[in-house]
């Protein structure tokens, strides 16, 4: 419907006081077609006619064809100066310039048929005449037209839809999402400036509740996350078929992944914050390992933000026979932090950062200056990698509103534990004693300790033990000697070891030996294998007693084995004293007591502190 045209076609100059009567009339028009305004609100909506100028002169109407107001349709209403848009100079000329006035306000009545359905011309209309209102200001009830138009479009089509009927329903949807977006931004910056931020964020997220596309949702927030900038709002088929995929055939993985994050995120976003990074970076490890401490890529990749060896020794990650902590949640949490904050300064764009933490820095560098430009979305890279940005967003996208796409929250405990410095090997069964816990609980919070014991010769190191036991295992953790914590021994397999052999050796068993190594089959061990020969303290002494009584020698806590191959010449003696040991030393470790006949080729052995 159009703005009302209002002529001023004579002025009552018989007027009390200072007031003068304005006498309006009201144009009339002939109903357009339904073409012509759809033009006509296309240019409304582009132009946002809200000037007097832009229509001046359009409608010009002589004064004089009757002076009876019923005649004439003319409306008699006396208006003070100040809301009069003439001047007197204006009142006694012969013609006046049409001018607007405010319309009544409009019902967005829309005619529908039995089965509730409106045809495409009354929507045309309807959607005609909220452009025109949104071009005249008056937003509000320009949102009620959309709100009735709305109702029709998310309507099923009609079983006598043709092709022609879904294109144009499907224009109409279209020219009303945007509208929607044009009234939001209006709302918000036609308030006061340093209101607009919180009234835009406001106004889409109402859009957002109705279905309105998030990557036509502007990026808000005195605080914004250049993440948020550089990747939320990218949305294109990739990141649609990896939405497809996780809210599809992949639905059971994500949602053990979302339950996972509802344990791990606390740890990881707390690092985050420290270091100044974006929150949203939780969805890396998602994608990376599904926050799993136990995963290992086909690469070697391992832990929760899947760290290859050479990387995670650049930044402080131990890695050794005893300990990976590319497997701890804080451990390798604080270095993937500390990686990406160089990947950032480095390259200064998300979507590179990303690719830079999947397929190395040095490649992407390389790639940009191949190309001569950073757009991701333009290099040519890995499979691999260009999948890696879209999946990130689909999951962040999904993850950041679970329940829009049919996944569940569920309570789960966050991770929370204390921190025991420990000194040299401590077997976690007895720490687990010392904090009253199960020791599946302390393993299950200590998943870089590959061996069930905290490293030797390593001063204060973090053993994690369950929230609000720290205290109470750091109490009677101090009352066990050191040497009844662990006594370990690591073996290095020779040729011609035995596992039997070795046992001997060591006093203990071929049965405690494979149980604590993990070995299915017992002669399956090869030159180069390492073998914990531990005992917890307990298993430790019955080795010793056992031992003992079979004559076996059993070396102290800390010592390591060496060997001799005997030579054309070589005597007792002169071998004890090339091994750095006493005789009697080399005489009871090798069960040497009733001669000293050696044979060249014959191996002896010995034990000495270190190693």
């Amino acid at each position: 419907m159009s703005p009302y045209l209002i002529p001023f076609s004579a002025l009552n100059k018989q007027v009390s006081g200072s007031f003068p009567l304005i006498l309006l009339q009201t144009e009339v028009t002939s109903r357009m077609t339904t073409s012509a305004k759809s033009m006509r609100y296309t240019l409304s909506a582009l132009i946002f006619l809200g000037s007097v100028g832009l229509l001046a002169g359009c409608s010009v109407l002589k004064p004089g064809s009757s002076s009876d107001p019923t005649a004439d349709q003319f409306l008699t209403t006396a208006l003070p100066d100040t809301f009069s848009s003439v001047t007197v100079s204006e009142a006694e000329s012969d013609s006046v310039e049409t001018i607007f006035l405010p319309r009544d306000e409009v019902a967005a009545a829309l005619p529908t048929g039995p089965d509730g359905y409106a045809a495409l011309a009354d929507l045309e209309e309807l959607a005609g005449t909220a452009l025109t209102l949104a071009g005249e200001g008056q937003y509000d009830q320009a949102e009620d037209h959309l709100f009735v138009l709305r109702d029709q479009v998310a309507l099923p089509l009609p079983a006598s839809a043709d092709s022609t009927y879904i294109f144009h329903r499907g224009s109409l949807e279209r020219r009303m999402v945007l509208l929607s977006g044009i009234l939001a931004e209006q709302h918000a910056f036609g308030q006061e400036p340093g209101a607009a931020d919180s009234l835009l964020a406001a106004g889409y997220a109402r859009l957002q509740a109705s279905g309105f596309p998030d990557s036509l949702v502007p990026a808000t927030g005195a605080n914004l996350s250049t993440i948020t900038a550089d990747l939320m709002k990218i949305d294109n088929k990739a990141v649609r078929r990896w939405e497809d995929y996780f809210t599809g055939r992949g639905r059971r993985s994500f949602q053990t992944w979302l339950d996972r994050k509802v344990v791990a995120e606390p740890v990881i976003t707390t690092i985050l914050a420290r270091e100044g990074l974006p929150p949203e970076l939780v969805y890396l490890s998602m994608i990376e390992s599904g926050f799993s401490s136990r995963a290992v890529s086909s690469a070697s990749a391992v832990g929760p933000w899947q760290f290859m060896s050479g990387t995670a020794k650049d930044y402080k990650l131990r890695r050794n026979w005893w300990v990976d902590e590319r497997r701890d949640m804080e451990m390798s949490t604080e270095a993937a932090a500390q990686y990406i904050g160089d990947l950032y300064r480095q390259f200064g764009d998300w979507a590179l950062v990303l690719a830079a933490y999947n397929t190395g820095g040095g490649r992407i560098a390389r790639k940009i200056r191949e190309h001569g430009h950073n757009n991701f979305w333009d290099l040519r890279l890995p499979t691999q990698t260009t999948a890696h940005i879209p999946k990130f967003i689909a999951a962040a996208r999904i993850g950041e509103d679970p329940t829009r796409y049919g996944f569940v929250v569920n309570d789960l405990p966050p991770l929370a534990y204390d921190t025991l410095l420990v000194t040299d090997a401590t077997d976690l069964a007895l720490i687990a004693r010392c904090a009253g816990v199960d020791v599946a609980a302390v393993k299950q919070l200590n998943p870089a300790l590959l061996r069930g014991a905290s490293p030797p010769n390593m001063k204060n190191y973090p053993v994690r033990v369950p929230s609000g036991t720290g205290v109470k295992a750091k109490r009677a953790l101090a009352r066990v000697p050191a040497d009844k914590r662990l006594t370990w021994r690591r073996h290095k397999v020779k040729r011609g070891d035995t596992l039997g052999g070795i046992a001997r050796s060591y006093g203990t068993s071929v049965g405690d030996i494979a149980r604590l190594n993990k070995l299915k089959d017992v002669h399956t061990i090869r030159p180069g294998d390492q073998l914990l020969i531990p005992m917890p303290a307990e298993l430790a002494s019955k080795a010793q007693k056992r031992a003992s009584e079979k004559g076996h020698y059993v070396p102290p806590n800390g010592y390591s084995r060496v060997s001799y191959k005997v030579k054309s010449g070589d005597t007792l003696g002169g071998v004890a004293n090339k091994l750095g040991v006493s005789l009697t030393h080399l005489r009871k470790v090798n069960n040497i007591h009733k001669s000293s006949l050696i044979k060249p080729g014959q191996r002896l052995y010995a034990y000495r502190p270190g190693e």
